[in-house]
């Protein structure tokens, strides 16, 4: 009997390896294993993506250099100047893109409908009265200073 039991679970613990395993084993099919190709639009943002991370990196470099000593103040006015100035172009482009686009590719969002949360209402026949507030306390700091007692000097005998 406990052979039967162990033959029967260990063909069930195997059916088992393989059901999960069997994903993994397949072969992909070519047209899954492919990404979707950039429509020339995307390739457009993201190449003002990366020039923008670029030009941002390479400020973020020069100012550190700056702070640690390893460029001058007389090169790093001459060097932050040009990164500035190639940082806020490609951010003024990455921010006209989505106009130009949606002069080539018609967009429609889908804007989504605000839940309808109904308000609460005060049941009927119970006032309602207004919350306590204590009194505030004024923090130590402003409070009247303690009294310091009257300690005489210890002399020495």
């Amino acid at each position: 009997m406990t052979t039967v039991a162990l033959v029967l679970g260990a063909v069930l613990a195997v059916a088992a390896v393989v059901v999960v395993a069997l994903p993994f084993l397949r072969e992909p099919d070519p047209t899954d294993d492919r990404l979707a190709a950039l429509s020339p639009g995307e390739r457009e943002r993201l190449a003002l993506a990366e020039a923008r991370d670029q030009a941002l990196a390479a400020l973020k470099e020069l100012e550190l250099d700056h702070r640690t000593g390893k460029v001058n103040d007389e090169d790093y006015r001459a060097l932050v100047g040009p990164l500035r100035r190639r940082a806020a172009e490609t951010l003024r482009a990455l921010d006209t893109y989505p106009a130009r686009m949606s002069e080539i590719e018609p967009q429609t969002p889908e804007v989504p409908q605000p839940a309808v949360v109904p308000e609460p209402t005060p049941v009927p026949h119970e006032p309602i009265e207004p919350a306590v507030v204590p009194e505030p306390v004024p923090p130590p700091d402003e409070g009247d200073r303690p009294v310091r007692p009257d300690v005489p000097e210890p002399t020495p005998q």
